[in-house]
């Protein structure tokens, strides 16, 4: 009988391989049943993208030995509202087509695979056991209705940080033009007002952790800092799957 059931389960194991084969989320190829989400090439790339020195202050790639009291030497002369920040790694191919296919193109099962590389990666945060809430980027409205989720609050919701409660009261007032479409001063301008705390919100001497998918300019991040910090806020955390424009000092 043993043997019987044995022979069923590998027929039927078979069969599924043959109608559900596995697919690497990167390049499409068929990868084996045991392979987790790519195959091996994507995954030898992907290593590219993950960073374990950056810097704690502005999220850039740096050696363990360029953090400076303050930050790196990228970041002296930048103002920042949010008191640190964590990263899993850099925005460059593939990490950056997968959170791009992920967000733009609906492709939501690439989440179990982006929501592994954040847990990995916040675990790891100095501030990991200082969060009273975790909150996401929000999106406006329009933005989310267009879109269908809001892929931060995805993320968001996958990290499991110890006494931390999930809190969407940061909310977008205002639509705002693509940042990606604006000058690096453009963009601190087309923020102004865009953000809001709803009332009888609980932030007042919280500790937050901001969760956002790329950090570019970091333009967005600090103005939801600067909100929530105005709201109460003891300190403002952030978290993003990548940190853009490694090389820029505009950043």
């Amino acid at each position: 009988m043993k043997t019987f059931l044995q022979a069923t389960g590998s027929y039927l194991k078979n069969l599924q391989q043959l109608f559900w084969q596995n697919y690497c989320r990167c390049c499409n190829v068929v990868i084996a049943e045991d392979d987790k989400y790519f195959c091996s090439d994507c995954w030898s790339q992907l290593g590219y993208c993950f960073v374990d020195s950056f810097c704690r202050r502005c999220g850039r790639e740096i050696s363990a030995f360029g953090q400076l009291p303050d930050g790196c030497a990228h970041c002296q002369n930048e103002n920042f509202h949010f008191d640190s920040i964590a990263c899993a790694g850099i925005y460059k191919e593939p990490l950056s087509n997968l959170i791009v296919k992920f967000k733009l193109a609906d492709r939501t099962y690439l989440l179990p695979a982006l929501e592994d590389f954040a847990r990995s990666a916040v675990y790891k945060a100095d501030f990991f056991n200082s969060v009273d809430f975790v909150v996401p980027m929000p999106l406006h409205w329009r933005r989310r209705f267009q879109r269908g989720f809001n892929q931060s609050a995805f993320i968001a919701k996958s990290i499991k940080i110890p006494n931390a409660g999930f809190n969407t009261d940061l909310v977008k007032i205002r639509h705002t033009q693509d940042q990606t479409a604006v000058t690096f001063a453009e963009r601190k301008k087309n923020l102004q007002g865009a953000f809001a705390v709803r009332n009888g919100h609980n932030f007042e001497g919280k500790n937050v952790c901001l969760i956002d998918d790329v950090k570019t300019t970091g333009a967005t991040l600090n103005e939801c800092a600067k909100v929530l910090k105005e709201a109460g806020a003891q300190k403002v955390f952030a978290f993003v799957l990548a940190v853009a424009g490694q090389k820029d000092k505009d950043n």
